[in-house]
């Protein structure tokens, strides 16, 4: 397995950006030919399988549809130059579940108990894309053990905003370098509304029973899907929550903060202790500032929109007063942090001690007692995410999954999907569980991360997954790109004006209001 992390891979991201201007050239309906494109590849890809019985979209016949970012947002072309993909497939191109004996059918040899799938009869290189976190790490691992056979594996990290944003523009291509991404559900929504993602219900339903993937809860399987297509297959449940350094709150005489206004106050005394960051946010992107506006918006018991006519509501007092709170945190608590800070960043100001007090993804709480990354190891406590003086708390409900790209040959998309489930199997979810919340009901680990009860307080009193209405994902797209103006200097009225305006316009173009 090779794996890239880091600065190596900066300089993809801008050839990707380039990527995406060229293509910004092309048809203005290239998302329509994209969104045509999955839809034959899923269906050739499908036509080497055994007929299936009723789709996995029927467990989630929603009629509210579109889950996650709206894709009109961006057009992209097609890119002229091409990318040369190894066409090894399973059994030299045969049905890869022929390797699964059923009733009258010969066995074939798996690859291991720790990957219990078929060996290809060639090799199968698989590159991927994504951002590391600690339970990302041990999948990474799960992965790995299908080197065994004639899988290999070229993995490649940037941290969040990067990685997404090289996807992102790989997609756009129509020919993509990388063959599994890894992702939110925010992410994979956004990179499936613009139909750069296969769906994959006919395959879910083919391996359900054998893999059990119904241990997989039907919340995780809504947030990696849009309507009644699945793009993704879920394996991290992740929320937000607060992080602190015990032994410094301590030393400074400061209580843990469980709303705003007293974490404001907290903040300042703690950067009166000469510390440069008092509570740390990641406010350094559009879709950070969305979710986070979302979730303080959410803990005032308002949702961004109206879930049954799509209505705004986000630009009214509630709204202006959570852009404000989100304004303050970078102004008076993090001013040279919030606003440039990635989520790896965030990490690591903990880890160092840079920062003792903060919010960030649940899924980080793992990597604070790594001893190779922290230097504070078992200082680190949690807290559930501050509120707003009501009984919600200002956290979303995501996950984090695995899916396949546009452009993937059809003859290598199951034996990519059967590394997936290998990965992500019963016993796989087991070890990953000693880093993070996983997808299967009922699994944990006994040495999991120390910050079960926090993230479970936010889980359950949190603001809940994004909404479904068909015009949820536009919303969040123009929330994001208009708030993240606050930060040159836009008035919060003006930001959200703009969002609202551009909403409406995009929405009501695409027939999605009541």
């Amino acid at each position: 397995m090779i794996t890239t992390t880091g600065k190596a891979w900066r300089l993809l991201a801008v050839v990707f950006a380039f990527a995406v201007l060229a293509a910004a050239c092309g048809s203005d309906d290239a998302a329509d030919d994209a969104t045509d494109e999955a839809q034959t590849q899923t269906t050739a890809a499908e036509s080497t399988m055994a007929p299936d019985d009723d789709d996995h979209g029927d467990d989630h016949d929603d009629d509210d549809g579109d889950d996650h970012e709206d894709g009109d947002d961006h057009d992209h072309g097609d890119e002229d130059g091409e990318h040369d993909h190894d066409d090894d497939g399973m059994d030299g191109g045969s049905n890869a579940s022929d390797g699964m004996a059923g009733d009258g059918e010969a066995e074939v040899e798996l690859i291991s108990d720790e990957c219990p799938i078929p060996n290809p009869s060639e090799v199968v290189e698989i590159d991927a894309m994504g951002w590391e976190f600690p339970i990302i790490s041990q999948y990474e691992k799960e992965l790995e053990d299908c080197e065994e056979g004639n899988y290999r594996f070229n993995l490649q990290f940037l941290d969040s905003v990067e990685a997404r944003s090289a996807m992102t523009a790989d997609a756009a291509t129509g020919s993509p370098t990388f063959e599994l991404y890894q992702g939110s559900n925010a992410f994979i929504g956004e990179l499936a509304n613009q139909g750069f993602l296969l769906p994959l219900n006919g395959l879910v339903e083919k391996y359900r029973d054998q893999f059990d993937l119904d241990e997989i809860d039907d919340a995780f399987w809504r947030m990696a899907s849009i309507g009644d297509q699945i793009y993704a297959l879920p394996m991290v449940s992740n929320t937000m929550h607060v992080f602190y350094n015990k032994p410094a709150m301590d030393e400074l005489g400061l209580a843990v903060p469980t709303t705003f206004e007293e974490a404001f106050e907290t903040c300042r005394a703690i950067i009166d202790a000469d510390y440069d960051i008092g509570f740390l946010y990641m406010l350094s992107a559009g879709w950070a500032w969305q979710i986070e506006f979302d979730s303080v918006l959410g803990s005032m018991g308002v949702s961004p929109i109206d879930p049954m006519t799509g209505a705004p509501n986000f630009n009214g007092p509630e709204g202006v007063m959570a852009a404000q709170t989100l304004k303050r945190m970078v102004d008076e608590c993090a001013p040279d942090a919030a606003g440039s800070y990635s989520t790896d960043d965030v990490q690591a100001a903990f880890q160092t001690g840079e920062a003792i007090l903060g919010h960030t993804w649940a899924s980080r709480a793992a990597g604070m007692d790594d001893p190779e990354a922290s230097t504070v190891v078992g200082d680190i406590e949690f807290a559930p995410a501050l509120g707003t003086g009501g009984d919600i708390v200002a956290a979303p409900a995501y996950i984090d999954g695995w899916g396949i790209p546009v452009g993937t040959p059809a003859d290598k998309v199951e034996a990519i999907f059967l590394a997936m489930l290998a990965a992500t199997d019963l016993e796989s979810m087991q070890a990953a569980a000693e880093f993070g919340l996983v997808t299967r009901n009922g699994v944990s680990h006994p040495n999991g991360p120390r910050d079960a009860a926090a993230a479970q307080a936010s889980l359950v009193n949190g603001r809940g997954a994004d909404l479904t209405h068909p015009a949820a994902g536009i919303a969040r797209a123009k929330l994001g790109e208009a708030l993240i103006t606050i930060l040159d200097g836009t008035p919060i009225e003006e930001a959200l004006q703009a969002a609202e305006d551009a909403y409406l316009a995009e929405a009501g173009d695409q027939g999605l209001l009541n």
